[in-house]
Order: C-alpha cells, then sequence, then structure tokens
C-alpha cells in the first residue's frame, strides 16, 4: 500500500513538472529578449522596498487567520503561527508536492491539543476560503472589465465547487462524526473516491468546518481574507509600478492575481514555476499588455516573491531552532500516512 502511494506520488510530481516545464516554455517564448534587457534596465527598483513589506504583512496576515482556524485552541503565540507559515513557504518553493503544507501542519500540530489533525484541517479551510476569495474578487471583476471565457468558466467551475463544498461541510459540521459516517456508507462503495485518504480528508474538513460556525471567529477570519488578498492584490500592482514604460492598471493587475490564483490549482513544479507566468500573461493581455511585457512582469514578480519568501521562511527556521533537513525527515511519513494520529 505505501509503494502503491509513493508511486501516485510520483507521478503527481512527474505531471506536475511537465506542466511546469510547458509554461515555462511558453512563456520564455512569447518574450521579446531586447525588451527584457531595456525593460531590466529601466526599471526603479525602489518599488521592491514596499513590495517587501507587503509580503511580510500578508505572512502575518496568514498567520492571524490561520491560528483563528484553530480555535478554541489559541494559545500558539501569532509570532509562531507567521514562523509556521513563513516555513511552509519555504517547503512549498523548494520541495514539491507541496510538502509545505504539510510541515508547517506538524509544526503546528506539535503546539496544540487537537494534534496533526486539527492542524491539517485547519490548513484544508484555508485553502477553501482562498478559492473562495478569488471567486469573489472574479465576481467583482465581472462588470468592471471583459474576462477571458478560460477565466470565468474556471471560476465559475471552481467556485461552484467550492460553495457546493462549503454547504456539504456546514451541513456535515451540524451532524459531526456521524454525518460523515452516514455519507460513507454510499460514498465508500465507490471506486477510488471511498478510500480511506479521502474519507480521512472530509472528516478533517468537517471537523475543521466546525470553527467557522462560530460567530467569535468568522469576522477575524473575513478580516485576515481580506487582508490577505488585498495584499496580494497590491503586491502586484506596486511591482507593476517598477515598470515605468508598462501603462498602470490595478483591474490588469488583479485579473492575473485571480488568474494565477486558479492556475495554482494545477499540478506544478516547486514553486509553481511556469504556471504563475502562464496564467498572469493570459490574464493581462486582455487589458492590452503585449505578452512579451506580461512575461516579463510576471517573472520579477514570481522571482522576487518567492526570493522573498525562502529568505523569511530560512529566517523563521532559525527563530524557531529547527533545521531544514531534519524538519522533513519528520514530516515526511506524516504525509505518507492516509490516517495521521489525532495528537501527532
Amino acid at each position: 500500500m505505501a509503494s502503491q502511494t509513493k508511486v501516485k506520488q510520483r507521478r503527481i510530481v512527474l505531471i506536475g513538472v511537465l506542466i511546469s516545464v510547458l509554461s515555462l516554455g511558453y512563456t520564455l517564448s512569447v518574450i521579446h529578449w531586447s525588451e527584457l534587457g531595456l525593460a531590466l534596465a529601466q526599471a526603479n527598483y525602489l518599488w521592491l522596498i514596499p513590495s517587501f513589506l507587503i509580503i511580510f504583512g500578508v505572512s502575518w496576515a496568514r498567520g492571524y487567520r490561520w491560528r483563528l482556524l484553530m480555535y478554541p485552541d489559541l494559545h500558539v503565540p501569532l509570532r509562531r503561527m507567521y514562523h509556521f507559515v513563513n516555513i511552509g513557504y519555504l517547503y512549498n518553493n523548494i520541495l514539491p508536492a507541496k510538502a509545505g503544507e504539510v510541515i508547517r501542519a506538524y509544526l503546528a500540530g506539535r503546539e496544540i491539543a487537537g494534534g496533526l489533525g486539527q492542524a491539517l484541517s485547519s490548513l484544508l479551510i484555508e485553502r477553501l476560503l482562498d478559492v473562495l476569495c478569488a471567486v469573489v474578487i472574479m465576481l467583482i471583476l465581472l462588470p468592471l472589465t471583459p474576462l477571458p471565457s478560460w477565466l470565468r468558466l474556471g471560476g465559475l467551475v471552481f467556485g461552484g465547487v467550492a460553495v457546493a463544498a462549503a454547504i456539504v461541510l456546514w451541513v456535515l459540521s451540524r451532524f459531526g462524526e456521524r454525518g460523515v459516517d452516514w455519507l460513507w456508507r454510499w460514498v465508500g462503495r465507490i471506486p477510488v473516491i471511498g478510500g480511506p485518504k479521502v474519507e480521512q480528508l472530509v472528516r478533517n474538513l468537517v471537523e475543521g468546518f466546525g470553527v467557522l460556525a462560530n460567530w467569535r471567529v468568522i469576522p477575524g477570519v473575513l478580516l485576515g481574507s481580506v487582508l490577505v488578498w488585498g495584499g496580494y492584490a497590491l503586491l502586484n500592482y506596486v511591482v507593476l509600478l517598477a515598470f515605468p514604460n508598462m501603462a498602470r492598471s490595478a483591474l490588469a493587475t488583479t485579473t492575473g492575481l485571480v488568474a494565477s490564483a486558479f492556475g495554482m490549482v494545477v499540478p506544478s513544479s516547486p514553486g509553481a514555476l511556469g504556471v504563475f507566468e502562464a496564467a498572469v500573461i493570459e490574464g493581462m493581455a486582455v487589458f492590452g499588455y503585449s505578452r512579451s511585457a506580461a512575461s516579463i512582469y510576471a517573472l520579477v514578480l514570481h522571482l522576487f516573491t518567492n526570493i522573498v519568501l525562502i529568505l523569511l521562511g530560512l529566517i523563521s527556521l532559525v527563530a524557531e531552532g529547527v533545521r531544514f533537513a531534519q524538519l522533513r525527515e519528520q514530516a515526511q511519513p506524516l504525509a505518507d500516512s492516509p490516517n495521521p494520529p489525532a495528537g501527532a
């Protein structure tokens, strides 16, 4: 069973690498190299200072929202949640298969009563909230600009799935374990979908979603979501300001943000290299940006963001007193386990 799981993981990793290579190849193919050199020479790199501060602030906002999703276990200081977020991003940008998510769940799970199970539940709900936030931004953009058909379709599909999932999870959370047991009498008969990993995933989601039924938590979660996604939108625009010869358009950079958010759902290499750029290019092309200019902007935005996240992650590793290789070895068995222990 373990060997089959590893084979599946390797296939997903290989598919992700292939998609990234193809996407990066497309990104590089649309660049006019003389334009790249001129754009980099004329760029005002002082705009990267506020960009750094925005990334720093978004990580704090993510830590704040994630901490609330662990209600009522709120004793872990926000400073440490911030470090866990940074460490997760560090591993996501270096290792495949979103390894950073498991690692930051492992770090938080050591500090809370619910252990790894509760930490994973909170991360799954965080991802669901992020999809819903991207869909909300897309809905705000719809009356303001003609979005490309593929982006509208993707938003409607992801949005429909996210809303349906939220409704199902809300209903199941009212019944707790009994609700999942009843559901799995039917779903458990379906090949693949009814497997133990999927069942555990659903149980973690139901457990985590129950937090959002508490009205003490909802205002803070909404505030955190606004800060996170408002920060991303501001970051995308501020990086654009570094290029004096590119038209200023917050609508274009925000559309690029939504496109990249949906693109990140696709399997890819560590750091979503290529996939991020291709999504931003197509999102900004709607506003009349040449694909060459959009690709230069996307590459700088992505490279700078990942460098900052890796730097913050390394600083957080030192602050937490853990080592890169050691942490990876400790968290790997949990990534391979279909049923993580509640108190891990």
